[in-house]
């Protein structure tokens, strides 16, 4: 990732130094930079396009689950004679049951957001460490701590808006492709403009978790790495779990934030399941416990 030089932050009268000098320091360098615009821009992109694919590919599901039943073969053609063996309702509602949340499509490019702004996030520190450029901006800013805040809002603030913003957009998209297929969504149905508020909420979220490991790690190839494992690999090795004898080891997956932070886009309680509220807050744990080291280790460690 490529740096750019920055002047110091801003002063107020007397020499004060300002935490909105030091946030506007830390945007200039964020958005001066072309390689994140382009990765910023390709991530829009393809969430909206994930979103779009995913509408078609559910329409096709709930369509095939009308005429076969819910556990019709895949692949085969429809018929085209005869009565439907469900209701679109009863369809929508059978792939529900089978984990395809029809109405959850504005988010379905979501997990390529966390992928790539977690990503962005570690590398936008540990650049910084493995240029050296952090020993310049501690020397304007010898208090260090708002540096990090500064960091973490404009990446919050970045990562929730993109996200928001991506989430209306492939709803806008997903809407016609739905309705060929006969499924109607709209913003008022339950869970459909939650599920796009708490999205961007998940994301800032990890790219917030991104920094944290960015700043504890110095590395930005270890910090990926770490962070690839928290959200994507972790769930596959904790599911396994369920195959050892005991109760106990069935639920620990449901307490990993992957898992969590995506229950708290759900709607509704599920048999043997966290509720959404307690995933949220499960999601915002995970987040202090990786933050406040990270915070204390920027503080006091050698630079």
């Amino acid at each position: 990732m490529s740096t750019t030089r920055i002047s110091a932050p801003a002063h107020v009268a007397g020499g004060s130094l300002t935490f909105m000098g030091v946030l506007r320091s830390e945007w200039i360098k964020f958005r001066s930079l072309r390689s994140t615009k382009l990765l910023l821009l390709f991530t829009f992109v393809a969430m909206v396009g994930v979103g779009a694919f995913a509408a078609w590919v559910r329409g096709m599901v709930v369509q095939g689950i009308m005429e076969f039943g819910a556990a019709g073969p895949p692949g085969r053609e429809l018929p085209t004679t005869g009565a439907p063996k469900m209701t679109i309702d009863q369809a929508i509602a059978a792939a529900n049951q089978q984990g395809l949340n029809i109405y959850g499509t504005p988010i379905a490019g979501l997990q390529l957001g966390i992928l790539v702004l977690g990503a962005l996030a570690v590398l936008l520190i540990a650049s910084e460490f493995g240029t050296g450029m952090i020993r310049s901006t501690i020397t304007a800013v010898p208090k260090r701590l708002p540096v990090f805040f500064a960091k973490a809002i404009v990446l919050v603030v970045v990562s929730y808006i993109l996200t928001l913003v991506a989430a209306f957009v492939t709803f806008l998209v997903s809407m016609p492709i739905l309705g060929i297929y006969d499924i109607n969504m709209s913003l008022d149905m339950d869970g459909v403009l939650r599920s796009i508020l708490l999205g961007g909420v998940y994301v800032a979220g990890v790219a917030l978790i991104g920094l944290s490991l960015g700043t504890l790690l110095r590395s930005a190839a270890a910090g990926i790495v770490v962070l690839v494992a928290l959200f994507f690999l972790l769930e596959i090795a904790t599911s396994l779990l369920g195959l050892v004898p005991g109760d106990f080891w069935k639920y620990v997956s449901q307490y990993i934030p992957s898992v969590a932070g995506g229950r708290m886009l759900e709607i509704g309680d599920k048999a043997a399941f966290i509720s959404p509220l307690s995933g949220g807050l499960i999601f915002l744990a995970w987040i202090v416990v990786i933050t406040v080291p990270a915070i204390v280790s920027f503080k006091n460690r050698d630079i």
